[in-house]
């Protein structure tokens, strides 16, 4: 039978685990302590699968049907949607580990270090270019997006800058 709006709000805290049922696979996992938590249940390689689709009341259960619908369009396709979550999590995460600015900064910190005495000066005239001119343009972007044409602009735009007359 299929859950009611109603039904998933006043669902009651028994001191156990349940579940309460909806329909293709989608099921609300009622725990002791009261949390409810949206899991969608699929089989994968002959073995039962479960996956969380999110928090009651964060996620209603129109939002959870939806989700179950479109993790069953993966399962019909061969896709493990599990896995493919995981894979778009890693994905996002590696995006905004690998910014212009937090490779740029992970270079900066190796070149500190191996940096000579007296040389500290070079590293500081790179900075003060880089904050200036490259850092506000690139900066967020990840690395992975920027071509070789967005570099040859930006170097464009500085030769550019520099030719101008500069005015006393």
């Amino acid at each position: 039978m299929a859950l009611s709006e109603m039904a998933v709000r006043h669902a009651r805290i028994t001191g156990n685990d349940y579940t309460l049922g909806d329909s293709d696979g989608l099921t609300l996992n009622v725990t002791a302590s009261g949390g409810k938590i949206w899991l969608f249940r699929y089989y994968w390689t002959g073995k039962q699968k479960r996956m969380s689709l999110g928090c009651y009341p964060q996620i209603s259960l129109k939002e959870a049907r939806t989700r179950r619908d479109e993790a069953r369009a993966l399962v019909a396709q061969g896709i493990n949607p599990y896995e493919h979550r995981k894979q778009q999590r890693r994905a996002v995460r590696f995006a905004t580990e690998h910014t212009f600015e937090a490779v740029f900064d992970q270079w900066v910190e190796f070149r500190r270090l191996s940096l000579k005495e007296g040389r500290q000066s070079t590293l500081s005239q790179i900075l003060r270019i880089f904050n200036k001119d490259v850092l506000p343009t690139l900066g967020g972007r990840s690395i992975y997006d920027i071509s070789r044409h967005d570099l040859l602009d930006l170097l464009s735009r500085i030769e550019q800058r520099n030719e101008s007359p500069q005015v006393p």
